[in-house]
């Protein structure tokens, strides 16, 4: 008769699927605070509330965890596809706001200041974060464009950099009640006046037609 090897329990404790969560989180707020030449995983750990070996861990060496923080940050945009320009813009617009704000707005004033220094990590952030914002900004003005709202001088590229450009100006320069309440309305209805046709004019009628 032959017996089955008992099954040993595992050793140690389980991993904590939260310290993932809180780690890097913390890698943010010290990128946020101390820029990529000042972060370090002892200043991680100590905001995470976590042994720096378990860091060591996760992440063997800084960079990685760079690049992981800045992953959290990326910008999910969905378009909206209501119909009009200005109803996407006023759905889109919001959501763009919120990520140049707060703790992304200081990683990207870090990034910035440090491009010379972390060309490759302000590159991703640009990439991941800032260029995504951008993309669905200029699919909601190709549509307005096909739909006769744009103004026929201004391209969908154009009018996206005026409008990603007043945001991250406001953002970076004045801070984050630039790009809230009354004073982000105010930056849609200026982008509009520039970029799109007033309604009832003959030739929005016209190009409504073609």
């Amino acid at each position: 008769m032959t017996h089955e090897p008992a099954t040993r329990p595992a050793r140690g404790r389980p991993r904590d699927r939260g310290i993932d969560t809180r780690v890097l989180a913390a890698a943010v707020a010290e990128l946020a605070e101390k820029g990529v030449a000042g972060f370090s995983t002892r200043g991680v750990a100590a905001r995470a509330g976590v042994d720096r070996r378990g860091v060591h861990a996760r992440w063997a060496v800084p960079e990685d965890l760079v690049v992981d923080a800045l992953a959290t940050l990326t910008a999910n945009l969905n378009p909206p596809l209501t119909g009009t320009l200005r109803s996407d813009l006023d759905a889109l617009v919001p959501d763009i706001a919120r990520a140049l704000s707060g703790d992304r707005r200081r990683v990207l004033q870090r990034c910035l200041d440090e491009v010379a220094d972390a060309p490759a990590v302000t590159e991703r952030f640009r990439r991941d974060h800032v260029d995504r914002c951008a993309a669905v900004l200029e699919d909601a003005f190709h549509r307005a464009a096909a739909r006769g709202e744009l103004a026929p001088a201004t391209t969908p590229a154009q009018a996206t950099e005026v409008l990603m450009g007043s945001l991250l100006l406001r953002a970076l320069t004045v801070g984050d009640e630039a790009v809230r309440g009354q004073a982000l309305h105010e930056v849609v209805e200026h982008v509009l006046a520039l970029t799109s046709v007033p309604a009832g004019r003959p030739e929005d009628d016209h190009r409504r037609r073609r």
